[in-house]
């Protein structure tokens, strides 16, 4: 059995790179010159071709497992795991039909469900990039169904954090939940991008962040408060060195997605048995918070790392904006 590949593991099987061009090596046969190393559209237009024959009886399951094994390992952990999620779903409804059999109808009806609709929508999202890539890059479809299909109606998320709300959770919080809270408000990053900070990303200058959902790069400049909760980060039990993990669990590991969010979900369940809430908020809207609360939109958007303003201003600034009149 051969052993995993550790560079271009997204290359399809029997595909590597020879001295800066892509080669087919088959156990058995002639090897192929596909061409240049850069030109991977080459790679995907000659793995059609060469399947072409047996692609009319392949299934959508076929090129579900396909998604997953191509082009899931490239995404983020906590949206692989959602779109593993998704792919049952879409396994069961589709999973027997070829490609070309889909049509926009069986797509729409797969959105008219009485509940669940929020995710319907994401599953039909999931559904059409594997249907990009079937039509764009695997060559195996004619079009994608899930264009111009009307999604269901959903409302963007409006929960806007209290400072009285927020220092009521942060009392009950342990102390790692409370750096966490008070990062979250001061650097306005996503809780996996702060989960996997490391010591070696804190300077004199600032915290630097590459973000885990667009990539982008931003130091998030030192100031006395931040320094102060990355002191106490520091000096929490067990100590670790220069590389270790900023939040860490008692252990001095890391934090799992679903262990942080068990922890908060105990905290908000006390605080709503206690009465100390209305209405119970998620860690992610801390994010909106340090938004909202920015002085500008400008400073909001550049310290959340958005790709456009117009997230900003339309998912994350919940709070009231003044604004000056006319004249």
């Amino acid at each position: 059995m051969s052993r995993p590949r550790k560079t271009n593991a997204h290359l399809p099987k029997y595909v590597t790179v020879i001295h800066g061009s892509y080669w087919y090596r088959p156990p058995e046969g002639e090897y192929v010159n596909i061409g240049p190393e850069g030109q991977e559209h080459l790679v995907w237009r000659f793995m059609a071709d060469k399947t072409a024959p047996s692609a009319p009886g392949k299934t959508m399951h076929d090129f579900f497992e396909r998604y997953k094994r191509e082009v899931l390992p490239l995404l983020g952990l906590r949206t692989q795991k959602d779109y593993v999620r998704h792919l049952v779903r879409l396994e069961r409804s589709f999973g027997h039909m070829r490609p070309n059999e889909i049509q926009p109808r069986d797509i729409g009806a797969f959105l008219d469900r009485p509940k669940g609709k929020i995710q319907a929508n994401k599953q039909v999202a999931v559904l059409s990039a594997i249907f990009s890539k079937m039509v764009g890059r695997w060559y195996v479809a004619d079009k994608n169904p899930c264009q111009h299909v009307e999604r269901n109606d959903s409302h963007k998320r409006s929960r806007y954090i209290t400072d009285a709300e927020f220092q009521t959770i942060y009392s009950l919080a342990k102390p790692r939940i409370q750096i966490a809270m008070d990062l979250a408000l001061l650097t306005g990053q996503r809780q996996g991008d702060l989960l996997s900070l490391l010591q070696t990303h804190v300077s004199e200058d600032g915290v630097f962040f590459q973000q885990g959902k667009t990539g982008k790069r931003l130091l998030v400049c030192m100031s006395p408060a931040l320094k102060e909760v990355l002191d106490r980060a520091k000096a929490m039990l067990p100590r670790v060195d220069i590389g270790g993990y900023v939040l860490r669990t008692r252990k001095g590991t890391r934090y799992t997605g679903e262990g942080f969010r068990a922890c908060w979900q105990r905290m908000m369940r006390k605080a709503m048995k206690r009465g100390l809430l209305s209405e119970r908020f998620t860690f992610h809207d801390i994010r909106a918070k340090s938004v909202s609360d920015s002085k500008t939109l400008e400073e909001a958007f550049e310290r959340a790392g958005h790709t456009s303003m117009a997230m900003t201003r339309g998912t994350y600034d919940r709070g009231i904006r003044k604004v000056t009149p006319l004249k």
